[in-house]
């Protein structure tokens, strides 16, 4: 009798490990479809900066910007100012909102004397100033953050230009 109980415990923790993988990786895969098919709707990619209002671990002392990319044909250019605050990032995220290894932050990126910086999206890194490595997510969302701005409407107002450059 315990000897059935422990077997049928045990094909029932079984059938859970097997099942467990796809259930939660397939919930990944719809939450992702999701998220690109709001982002998609919303503005294309290569063409504009949007102010982002709301979201996950949204921060309201935090200015944030949104950019759809999509580097498989070409190159993006962000062109905009860093502000003075507490922080600046340029971060972009895959498919699943993960970060990817290349990013710039205040301390990093290179700006003029104005604070007026360029960044490059690119798939195929050539070396240039300010670029961000996007070839394991060609396509996905950049996220311009400015934490605790010293003057917020300024950095409202100053809305970071993106368009598509030729691949070379």
């Amino acid at each position: 009798m315990a000897n059935n109980i422990i077997r049928i415990i045990l094909i029932n923790l079984a059938i859970i490990g097997l099942f467990f993988p796809v259930i939660y990786y397939g919930s990944m895969e719809v939450t992702a479809f999701q998220l690109a098919r709001r982002r998609t709707n919303k503005n294309k990619p290569n063409t504009e900066a949007r102010i982002a209002k709301q979201g996950v671990g949204f921060n309201p002392s935090n200015i944030y910007f949104t950019v759809n990319y999509d580097c498989q044909n070409t190159d993006v250019e962000i062109r905009g100012i860093v502000p003075k605050g507490i922080y600046w990032s340029l971060v972009a995220y895959d498919k699943y909102t993960m970060p990817l290894n290349s990013y710039l932050f205040d301390k990093t990126i290179k700006k003029d004397e104005e604070d007026r910086y360029i960044a490059y999206l690119t798939t195929k890194p050539k070396g240039r100033s300010n670029e961000i490595d996007v070839s394991a997510s060609p396509k996905g969302l950049v996220l311009i953050r400015s934490s605790l701005p010293e003057n917020p409407d300024r950095v409202v107002k100053a809305v970071p230009q993106v368009r598509s450059i030729p691949q070379n």
